[in-house]
């Protein structure tokens, strides 16, 4: 399995014009650009229609809600940071990617998932998007390297993925929503040794 497979869904096409990839990229534009503008809570479709000079029907061809939208902007500006080395051992691939993650995390790109985060407690909705859209495609990929990891050796065999996955990453977005102290490199690399001493053979 490639290490690097990555997905985004897509709401289903439904009847109506067919679907324009060049429009779907200037939506994309601009959600990212308005926002750094206005931030996730004053963001709405219309103004992202507008700014990128199509009509509001044309972002709900590819998009149910604004929460879609936003978390496909997101990852489309950051996947390419995010996937993980495609050579060495697996639990160093995982390290390097959680320090990217915590770069991106503390970039005005990490606001919009804290944002998002906060903004599905109350509407269901948002945080379905956020699941279906960021955190499950990561998760998926995840797990395939991780199962890499059991074939070689690198890895206990007894052990549940995903919650091997939250113990590494829980903290990354426990530091990202509180901000409580610093997520930086240090901190990263010093939950990464706590953490992989329980999983590695």
């Amino acid at each position: 399995m490639a290490r690097n497979a990555t997905a985004v869904t897509v709401v289903a096409r439904g009847p109506g014009r067919p679907r324009s990839e060049k429009a779907r990229k200037a939506v994309i534009r601009s959600t990212l650009a308005l926002l750094k503008q206005t931030g996730f809570h004053e963001l709405s479709v219309e103004a992202v229609a507008a700014h990128a000079g199509v009509g509001k029907a044309t972002v709900y061809r590819w998009w149910a809600n604004k929460g879609e939208l936003v978390i496909d902007a997101f990852v489309s500006a950051v996947e390419k940071e995010l996937r993980f080395p495609s050579a060495g051992p697996v639990l160093q691939s995982i390290h390097v990617q959680m320090r990217r993650w915590a770069v991106i995390f503390r970039s005005p790109l990490g606001q919009i998932v804290a944002a998002v985060i906060g903004a599905g407690q109350s509407e269901p909705e948002i945080l379905e998007a956020f699941r279906s859209h960021w955190v499950e495609p990561r998760r998926v990929e995840a797990r395939r390297l991780l199962g890499q990891a059991i074939t070689i050796g690198e890895i206990r065999a007894d052990l549940d993925p995903d919650t091997v996955l939250d113990l590494l990453y829980g903290p990354l977005y426990i530091r990202l929503l509180l901000k409580h102290a610093a997520l930086n490199e240090e901190f990263v690399d010093t939950v990464f040794e706590i953490v992989s001493p329980l999983f590695s053979r």
